[in-house]
């Protein structure tokens, strides 16, 4: 089966230690493969870098054969990037996040308003899409990401820890849209939780040490 992703002896430095190391791997198109790793392996910087948001030392990156480098702005068009961290802006309200984001990955105004609506509605927050991130739960929050990492429609998903935190209620919501998900869009997740990598991975990675282990 055709690669989504493809990244080829990737190297990452951050003082004097490498986070990556000579550091391969391929993901099928369609697939889901869930990283697992300590604190500090480096699981996070890989997603970083997959949507240009670090800088690689050395090595290539590809998604969907498109190499990263020259043509970021494509892959990024067709990615979506679920923080570990709230990233929204506080100066703006829920739906300016979310209509903005989807607008700088390649979105009308028009069409990523309507997107936002409509999974706001999907996820029960559509009251909520005038306030500012700062006044919600935690729970909401972690939502609201992920509707604007969703809300271009990617082909491509890398979600950082994207239920960590999350009270039963909100993360079976999460689940269940990533379940639609599967099959037929390629799914990158990060996750110390070694019960949901079993339930929703085709394949578990381990990153120890800069590389796959």
């Amino acid at each position: 089966m055709e690669a989504s992703i493809t990244l080829k002896k990737i190297a990452k430095k951050f003082q004097d230690k490498y986070i990556l190391a000579d550091f391969s791997l391929g993901i099928e198109r369609g697939s889901t493969l869930v990283l697992i790793g300590e604190n500090g392996s480096g699981k996070s910087t890989l997603l970083k870098i997959l949507c240009g948001l670090v800088e690689k030392n050395i090595g290539s990156v590809y998604i969907n054969g498109i190499n990263l480098d020259t043509r970021g702005n494509v892959v990024r068009n067709i990615t979506g990037y679920l923080s570990q961290n709230i990233d929204l802006d506080s100066n703006l309200s829920i739906i300016e996040n979310i209509t903005i984001y989807g607008q700088l990955h390649g979105m009308t105004y028009n069409a990523s308003l309507q997107s936002t609506l409509d999974w706001a509605e999907t996820f029960g927050i559509k009251d909520l899409l005038n306030e500012y991130h700062y006044n919600l739960s935690y729970g909401h929050q972690r939502i609201i990401q992920f509707i604007k990492a969703i809300v271009h429609n990617p082909e491509i998903l890398l979600l950082d820890e994207p239920t960590k935190g999350m009270d039963p209620h909100n993360r079976n919501k999460i689940w269940k849209i990533i379940d639609q998900f599967q099959n037929n869009k390629t799914i990158l997740f990060v996750t110390q939780n070694f019960t949901e990598a079993e339930r929703w991975a085709d394949r578990i990675a381990i990153l120890y040490n800069g590389n796959i282990q």
